[in-house]
């Protein structure tokens, strides 16, 4: 009998699954999927190791919902949590302008010297909420696969 090494058992760091390793949790994972498919907000929490990040990715992938990861860290570096979430939710191709800046020039000839007159103007365009947008985005995603 093959004795496994303990980087193909303990993979925590691997973006995928170990499904041979897998701890079947039936009770967490009826939570899970109801809490993300009802109106509550969902957050795993736990010691690091326990195995939340296998219990998501599986569940997931058996239901094929398509999700995305925010790194917390990256918040103090943007300034805001929301700001995380946002760039890492809406890919470039999907986000929306938030403000349109215009400048005007008109060039005046006379007889002493040339001139210039020019205005600038900044409209700011409404739009959702940061966070509100990145979920109405990740939901519109998960609605195309259902």
């Amino acid at each position: 009998m093959h004795r496994p090494e303990i980087e193909e058992v303990f993979t925590p760091r691997n973006s995928k699954v170990n499904n041979e390793m897998y701890v079947k949790r039936p009770e967490l994972e009826i939570e899970l999927l109801r809490s993300i498919k009802g109106s509550m907000h969902t957050i795993l929490f736990g010691e690091s190791g326990n195995g939340k990040s296998w219990l998501y990715k599986h569940l997931f992938e058996q239901e094929n919902i398509k999700y995305v990861v925010a790194n917390c860290g990256n918040a103090s570096r943007l300034g805001s949590l929301t700001e995380e979430i946002f760039k890492t939710c809406i890919p470039d191709e999907y986000r929306s302008k938030t403000s349109i800046e215009e400048t005007k020039e008109a060039s005046i000839k006379a007889v002493v010297a040339d001139g210039k007159l020019s205005t600038k103007n900044k409209y700011d365009i409404n739009k959702d909420e940061p966070l509100l947008s990145a979920f109405k985005y990740l939901a519109s995603q998960n609605s195309k696969t259902s």
